[in-house]
């Protein structure tokens, strides 16, 4: 089920579940996890985007995952982003058909590359470990911003 950040209630689901985020690409989907607690954003894994649904099927269920984010591609003046707007849909669409009972919330991912490779430098990341790497790492810059939003919502209710 597919819901609007700004509608979802994470009061209830931290300390119950946690947020997995998906940077989905034609080649590879990063992957990123929250702590249990809705507050710490981790690089997970990155994925093959063929056959990426059962492995992603498999980590929802392993982390106890209540909400997905996935990165909504937009173009850098917040208009679509053509193509690849509709090929994440279309992903999430069948995500959506294999696992009824998720949440699903897209939000905004431009930048998170930039940002990713940003914190790759500054950890010093030789840039030969980037490609393994920077999928993960923007998944969880996107992740961060999701994070980040849920904590001011519930903080001022």
């Amino acid at each position: 089920m597919i819901v609007d950040a700004r509608e979802l209630c994470v009061g209830d689901l931290k300390g119950q579940c946690r947020a997995l985020c998906i940077d989905y690409g034609d080649r590879r989907v990063g992957i990123a996890i929250s702590d249990i607690d809705w507050i710490i954003a981790s690089p997970l894994v990155v994925l093959e985007s063929h056959g990426v649904y059962q492995k992603l099927l498999r980590l929802i269920d392993e982390y106890v995952v209540g909400v997905v984010v996935v990165g909504l591609p937009k173009a850098l003046n917040g208009g679509c982003a053509g193509k690849q707007l509709e090929k994440v849909h279309k992903f999430v669409a069948k995500l959506d058909e294999l696992k009824h009972d998720l949440v699903v919330v897209f939000w905004d991912e431009r930048q998170s590359t930039n940002g990713a490779i940003r914190i790759l430098e500054r950890a010093e990341e030789a840039k030969s470990k980037y490609k393994a790497m920077i999928d993960k790492v923007a998944a969880s810059f996107i992740l961060e911003g999701f994070l980040q939003h849920c904590y001011r919502k519930h903080s001022v209710n």
